[in-house]
């Protein structure tokens, strides 16, 4: 039996509508924040592409009983299903690893029709590499299946980009997030339920949350600086914000946190249901003061912020010229 995949119903329809009308592509792109499943999709595109059953992915043939073992870590039974190792000095692909791929695309499939080739996380494949790739994933063997899984589009080249499917990967709402903590992850309801409220629909996250009090602290904070915003109280902004002067890493985590609060405030104007921050009240609050305008201006602001920790400029003054910025 094939484990419930919750909230990306579109993206398996899809993938299920192109095996049936025989129009899989040869290379796709499964993008989205960590933690909500682009991997557990991968490999549910590699079991519809390599199904042998009446209706794909059947999860009883040989080969979908095999995917079913695959952990995607260590664990992974089927011969035409390769999971690419990390490589290189930033753990993305080296040179060398994507030559060896590009080697063995030529080799016929062990099993079936296809080989299929997951290169997973390449948010730090770097130029070479993609380069590399570029006649592969343009025109691979008929009997190749490239899929790549990354937090955002922009980790690839536009010429990767151009020869390959994208496919956004959704959360799933705060009831599908509590339901698939209880019945597949053994939590208590009360436990899926503060953190299905905490990382909005995406589950890996809502995982990490209930195992990390610095995360869950992280979120709290997050949630108390948009209140800050809304209510105008620019010392207790800029107080929240000289919390993580001393932790360059920290600093860009939380910058993203309230930066997902900020797309919900926006969003709530217009569908108050849609939630994919930490917090709905303090978000709903500052909803009603915020314009598309000062919303943009908003994320520019955080973003400005977080490239310059990434360029090493110091983040007591990164983090001090966005608290001049958030202000409505």
């Amino acid at each position: 039996m094939i484990p419930k995949i919750y909230g990306n119903d579109p993206v398996l329809s899809l993938i299920r509508t192109m095996r049936e009308r025989d129009h899989l592509p040869h290379a796709a792109l499964l993008f989205g924040e960590k933690g909500m499943g682009r991997k557990t999709i991968a490999r549910y595109f590699a079991m519809t592409a390599l199904c042998t059953g009446a209706h794909a992915p059947c999860g009883e043939c040989p080969s979908c009983r095999k995917l079913l073992q695959d952990d995607m870590q260590d664990i992974h039974p089927h011969p035409d299903v390769i999971w690419v190792e990390h490589s290189g000095k930033k753990r993305g692909f080296s040179v060398d690893t994507v030559r060896a791929v590009c080697k063995d695309a030529i080799v016929s499939p062990n099993d079936g029709e296809r080989k299929v080739y997951i290169f997973a996380d390449c948010d730090q494949m770097d130029i070479r590499a993609q380069n590399t790739l570029l006649k592969l994933t343009e025109e691979p063997p008929a009997h190749v299946l490239l899929l790549f899984t990354a937090e955002h589009r922009g980790a690839f080249l536009t010429t990767m980009l151009s020869r390959m499917m994208p496919i956004a990967v959704r959360p799933c709402t705060a009831e599908e997030c509590r339901e698939a903590l209880v019945q597949q992850h053994g939590c208590t309801p009360a436990d899926a339920e503060r953190a299905a409220g905490s990382c909005g629909g995406n589950i890996g996250k809502a995982l990490q949350w209930l195992q990390d009090p610095a995360m869950q602290e992280m979120t709290g904070q997050a949630a108390a600086l948009t209140e800050a915003i809304a209510r105008r109280q620019q010392y207790e902004v800029l107080r929240i914000l000289a919390q993580y002067e001393s932790d360059r890493t920290a600093a860009t985590a939380f910058l993203k946190l309230v930066d997902l609060q900020l797309r919900d405030a926006l969003v709530m104007r217009y569908s108050p249901d849609v939630m994919i921050g930490t917090d709905s009240t303090s978000a709903q609050r500052l909803s009603g003061s915020l314009t598309p305008m000062k919303c943009r201006a908003f994320h520019d602001a955080l973003q400005n912020a977080c490239d310059a920790l990434q360029a090493n400029v110091s983040v007591k003054l990164a983090l001090a010229a966005l608290g001049g910025a958030l202000r409505i």
